[in-house]
Order: C-alpha cells, then structure tokens, then sequence
C-alpha cells in the first residue's frame, strides 16, 4: 500500500511540472513526448539489474496484449499532454477524476481476479465520493481538446487493465522500461524532432516530469502487482486529497474544504474496509 500512496504523490508533482513545462515555455508536443519517454526508458534502464527480468519464452497471448498496451499507451499519451498545454488545469483535472472510476469498472470487466464485489463496491464508492466531492455548480463544456482529453482518460484506464494481465509475464520495473523504450522508439519515427533545441529550464523541467513520472507509475504497477487495480486505485485517490487538504492549511483555500474532508473520510473508510475484507 506504501506503493500507491508513494504513486500519487508522483502523479501531482508530474501533473504540475508538466503544466509549466508546456504552457509556460511553450516546448512542442511532439518535441516534449519524444524526450520525456527516451529519458523514462534510460531512468529506469538503471533499476534493471537489481528488479528487472526478462524471461526465454513468451506465448501469443503475451505479444497481443503487449501490441495492445503500446498502442492505447501512444494514443493516450499525445491526446493527455496536448490536454495539459491547451486546458486550463481545473478543466483538465476535472475530466481525469474520472479515471479511477473507469479503471475500476474495467477491471470489474475484465480481470476475473478483481470480481470481489465488496472491494469492487468499496472501489465504485471511493470514486463517485471524489467525484462528487468535486463537483461544482457550472457544467464543462468540451471543446475539441477537451474530448481529446476524455479519450485520454479512458484509454488510461482501460491500459490498467492490460498492464494487470501483463504483470503475470514480467516485473513492474521490466514492463514499465520496455513499455517506455518502445513508446520513445515509436514517437522517434514518428517525429523525428530536435530534442535539444530548448531552453535549459525546460530540459531541467522535463528531467524532474520523468522522475516523477518513473515515481508514479512504476510503484503504481507494484500495486496492481500485490494489492489489484481496484485497491490501488483507491490509495491513488488519495493523492489528489491530500493535495486539497495542503491547499487548505497553506494557500487559505476553503472553498471546498467540507467537501474534500468527507471525501477524504469515506475514501479512507473504503480502504480500511477493503484492507480488513482481504
């Protein structure tokens, strides 16, 4: 459990470098995605030794759900940044809380293994209780982008589950580098951008977003590992909570705080329940 709380504290951190790396020094999609996957791939190369594996034989099923996995993960990628750069980030954000619901009812489709009804329900409510503890009196109208951004977030969710079945064949460590060096091959051809032409702050910033985003997925991908999707999706709730909460004591921003500390209660209550279930 330590994983995800861990994970989302990794995804925040990228969600904000990533903002500023787009939109404030204004570095191309194609020029930011190529870079920020070569630099996952080489991070996490490190980690290899030590929690990497890398088995003689791999059956068909393997190849079709690692093809499938890369081109969700392609798509979901450009349709997400390109989110973060042209989307006000409460718009952005409002749509991508969506995500661990969906990921939840993926996994209650397709993963027998997570078909434990009370941790699924468990699950089901810690997501509408954070969706719910967001919801705000104007309606979000989607533009192109932001339909974009929706897409995003149901191939992400739906890459969970593919990620679960595919966890059965290698490491967390050894699944998330190929994952990362096959997406940078593919964005390489596909591009061909000048990577180093940026300023120095934004190849810094997109150095720090990898770190970031090595810290959240692939302990993330341990917690789908030992815990489930479903479990691990409700940890990952956290992340955002507690970032509300520090807005709270820090920033004086009480707008929503009722509503962040019932939320933040009942997301916590699901865990405890579907800890003890277990």
């Amino acid at each position: 459990m330590v994983e995800a709380f861990i994970a989302s504290v990794g995804y925040a951190g990228g969600v904000i470098v990533d903002k500023i790396t787009l939109a404030r020094y204004k570095v191309p999609i194609n020029r930011f995605v190529t870079l920020l996957f070569v630099l996952l791939a080489l991070l996490t190369a490190v980690f290899l030794p030590k929690w990497g594996n890398f088995p003689l034989h791999f059956d068909w099923r393997f190849f079709l759900l690692f093809a499938g996995m890369i081109a969700v993960a392609v798509i979901w990628n450009l349709l997400y940044y390109r989110g973060i750069s042209k989307e006000e980030l409460h718009e952005f954000e409002l749509i991508m809380l969506l995500s661990p619901l969906m990921t939840i009812i993926f996994a209650g489709i397709f993963l027998p293994d997570e078909r434990n009804l009370p941790v699924f329900i468990a699950g089901l409510l810690a997501s509408l209780t954070f969706v719910f503890s967001r919801f705000k009196k104007h309606h979000l109208l989607l533009s192109k982008v932001a339909k974009g951004t929706l897409v995003a977030m149901l191939l992400l969710s739906f890459e969970s589950s593919l990620i679960k079945l595919l966890l059965g064949y290698l490491t967390p460590v050894t699944l998330y580098f190929t994952r990362t060096l096959v997406i940078a091959i593919v964005f390489s051809i596909l591009y061909r951008p000048s990577v180093l032409k940026m300023q120095k702050e934004a190849f810094a910033l997109i150095v720090i977003s990898a770190i970031f985003g090595i810290m959240n997925m692939v302990l993330k991908f341990y917690g789908f590992q030992s815990l489930g999707v479903v479990e691990t999706t409700m940890v990952l709730l956290l992340g955002p909570i507690f970032v509300y909460l520090f807005s709270y004591f820090f920033f004086q921003e009480k707008k929503f705080f009722a509503k962040d500390a019932i939320s933040a209660g009942v997301i916590v209550l699901c865990i405890i329940y579907a800890t003890f279930w277990k």
